[in-house]
């Protein structure tokens, strides 16, 4: 039996969790009592992700480039047989573009997908909604975070996808070029 590397193995793991939590049945009050995140790092700060605001993770995904005026914008990868713009989420956040290569893709919406790109996943936690606290007044660079959660011994800025969705809609509205007359 050949073993797995440590990427894979995790893959596996959330994968098995994610399909689990998907398909299990829960009782009424157990889903409105606990939030599933995915415990990522981007730039060495502690954020999370909502299971429920996404579609899906893949790794070891090419991301082809091309030239845009949308920084964010690291270009198109295929997932599930689609090809899906690909932004920096390190960029989204503020942060500048973050050093080695980025490993993990957050497939986001099922009609006009994209995916969120980021170098660092912990795995996935269960967090009481008790534990998970409004963020309060906004900074520019938590634009996009509206909550915090508290995992175990470490608070994580958990990221809203409907934010990053509407902003990417926004910033691609406005940055089409003027056509000639």
């Amino acid at each position: 039996m050949t073993s797995l590397s440590p990427i894979a193995t995790k893959v596996a793991e959330l994968r098995r969790v994610f399909d689990q939590e998907r398909a299990a049945p829960s009782s009424p009050g157990a889903q409105e009592q606990a939030e599933n995140l995915l415990a990522i790092r981007v730039s060495r700060d502690a954020y999370a992700i909502k299971v429920s605001e996404i579609s899906g993770l893949a790794t070891g995904r090419k991301i082809v480039a091309f030239p845009s005026p949308i920084s964010e914008l690291l270009g198109m990868a295929s997932i599930r047989g689609a090809l899906v713009p690909v932004y920096s989420l390190a960029e989204l956040l503020g942060y500048s573009a973050e050093a080695g290569q980025v490993r993990w893709l957050a497939l986001c919406g099922t009609g006009e997908p994209f995916a969120l790109a980021f170098s660092d996943f912990e795995g996935y936690v269960r967090v009481p909604r008790a534990h998970l606290y409004s963020a309060g007044q906004k900074a520019a660079t938590r634009t996009f975070v509206t909550h915090v959660a508290r995992a175990t011994s470490v608070v994580r800025a958990v990221v809203s996808i409907p934010l990053i969705r509407e902003a990417i809609q926004e910033r691609c509205g406005n940055s089409s070029v003027p056509k000639e007359r």
